[in-house]
């Protein structure tokens, strides 16, 4: 939201937008790392009882 609020109609600051891009989504990789490494080893887990 944050970054869309920083395009305006007719006057966009790209300088802004580019520098709060990385900003908006390095939590995101940071959690999915986090999550996929969990996910994959319960995966692993469960494949092995029978």
């Amino acid at each position: 939201m944050a970054l869309a609020n920083l395009n305006v109609l007719y006057n966009a600051d790209y300088a802004l937008v580019m520098a709060g891009a990385p900003m908006s989504v390095i939590p995101l990789i940071v959690v999915f790392l986090f999550g996929a490494r969990h996910f994959l080893r319960d995966l692993a887990a469960g494949a092995m009882k029978l």
